[in-house]
């Protein structure tokens, strides 16, 4: 159930400032010509088609048909995330500004923070599947950043695209074939705000958190390991309570596996759909590796080395059961929540087995069997 609305514990945000702040701290993108980038939004709208299709063929999974499908600019993508992390606050509870009243200095600075980090990440996302602005969810992609990457790695445009496509389209797929997992993902959500502390102090948290995340950026660049083991370098674990610490191990956990199941599905789709798959993993894994200073920094202090991390832990989640039981094994993780692995069966993927599968040739397989 969600908190009544002008809950305390919610932040206000002014979005108007957020919406101003994104637009002046984004960079520009790739020089293109308006034939150009028509060019590339029309490819990106047919590759999406594709990939679906493909997707469905190689997961046995049927996502829904209401979604929609845009290929935006960073500004527009930073527009598109406002208004998902509006709706989902007024959802939550949280109080929506007076328009006609003064802003209040606390709403206009989370503005201006949100807007500060929704400009760096728009010039690092490729596609996302936006689940919280409209009922059906929507599928972004980020035309001048897909092209940005496919010129800096000489990448050859064509499979790119689709390559990049089939990673969108499998978590379009997650969220709109199966049946709860957008009510799930949601309800995650909400547990997290539910278990706030309203006496808990920020400000110290937040300014460890700063120190460790440039201490563990400077460390990498001079060679040395990730702080990784440091707990609370990013800002959710500084300024969270052990509460929603543990709703954010749920939620981390079935984040790891969507995005490790997306990245199997965009290499095994490619095996079969796309002649140079191999050159663009291995091209594009060297670019996640290679962070700036800078994009070390905000990785850790945001806790985006965690997402690098979900990558590889979840695929080697789902491409171990995979190579054990087949798609048809793995796609009981789709059958209900309570089949999701937790943080722990990510890491040791026999425990799953034995606690979903043991009794898999008994158990109908309700959402399609994929390829065994």
């Amino acid at each position: 159930m969600a908190p009544p609305a002008g809950n305390p514990m919610l932040p206000s945000v002014d979005w108007q400032t957020a919406a101003s702040c994104s637009r002046a701290f984004s960079r520009g993108g790739p020089r293109m010509s308006p034939e150009g980038a028509l060019d590339v939004v029309a490819d990106l709208h047919r590759h999406a088609r594709t990939a679906i299709d493909l997707v469905t063929d190689y997961t046995g999974l049927v996502p829904g048909s209401a979604v929609n499908v845009d290929v935006v600019d960073r500004i527009r993508w930073s527009r598109a995330n406002i208004a998902g992390f509006r709706r989902l606050l007024t959802e939550l509870g949280a109080e929506d500004l007076d328009p006609n009243a003064p802003v209040p200095a606390a709403a206009k600075l989370t503005g201006v923070q949100t807007g500060a980090v929704l400009a760096f990440l728009s010039s690092r996302v490729l596609g996302q599947f936006e689940t919280f602005s409209t009922d059906s969810g929507r599928l972004l992609f980020v035309a001048p950043n897909i092209v940005e990457v496919e010129r800096r790695l000489r990448l050859p445009s064509r499979e790119f695209r689709l390559w990049i496509a089939v990673h969108e389209a499998a978590h379009l797929t997650q969220f709109t074939a199966v049946p709860w997992m957008r009510g799930h993902f949601h309800d995650l959500i909400h547990a997290f705000f539910d278990a706030a502390e309203p006496d808990r102090s920020t400000a110290s948290g937040l300014a460890r958190a700063v120190r460790r995340a440039l201490a563990s950026a400077r460390e990498e660049e001079r060679g040395g390991p990730p702080r990784e083991e440091l707990p609370g370098t990013d800002v959710m674990s500084a300024v969270t309570s052990p509460e929603q610490r543990e709703a954010i191990s749920q939620i981390q956990a079935l984040m790891t596996l969507l995005e490790g199941h997306a990245e199997s599905v965009m290499d095994g789709v490619g095996r079969t759909a796309i002649n140079h798959v191999a050159l663009l993993r291995r091209r594009f894994d060297r670019r996640r590796a290679n962070p700036t200073t800078l994009q070390r920094f905000l990785r850790q202090l945001l806790g985006l080395d965690a997402k690098m991390r979900q990558y590889a832990a979840g695929r080697r989640f789902v491409d171990h059961v995979v190579a054990e039981h087949g798609l048809t094994g793995f796609n009981r993780v789709w059958e209900r929540p309570e089949h999701l692995p937790t943080e722990t069966e990510i890491d040791h993927p026999d425990r799953w087995i034995a606690r979903v599968l043991r009794d898999q040739g008994l158990a109908p397989q309700r959402l399609g069997a994929g390829r065994g």
